[in-house]
């Protein structure tokens, strides 16, 4: 099965983007979403990388300083989740 090759346009440098540089944009893109889609909780690294990624998620996270990672991905928390883990643990101790 041939794929298809349509060019793809770098919308930010406004220039047509080489196989090359459309791979490692789409590895970024991946590596962007894979954070972001399963990760609870961020480090310090992995924000930075999403921050430069899009700016946007800002909103989407808040700052914890937990020692599970710096940062709450509010895309994935979940309060009920939150409040499920704590009587847990309340009721295992």
């Amino acid at each position: 099965m041939r794929r298809e090759c349509f060019p793809i346009v770098n919308l930010n440098k406004g220039y047509m983007m080489s196989p090359r540089e459309e791979y490692f944009a789409n590895e970024e893109f991946n590596k962007f979403e894979m954070i972001m889609n399963t990760k609870l909780y961020l480090t310090k690294e992995e924000y930075d990388f999403c921050f430069a990624y899009d700016k946007d998620i800002r909103e989407d996270t808040t700052y914890v300083g937990d020692s599970y990672g710096d940062y709450l991905n509010l895309r994935l928390y979940s309060e009920h989740d939150h409040e499920k883990r704590q009587y847990e643990m309340e009721v295992n101790s």
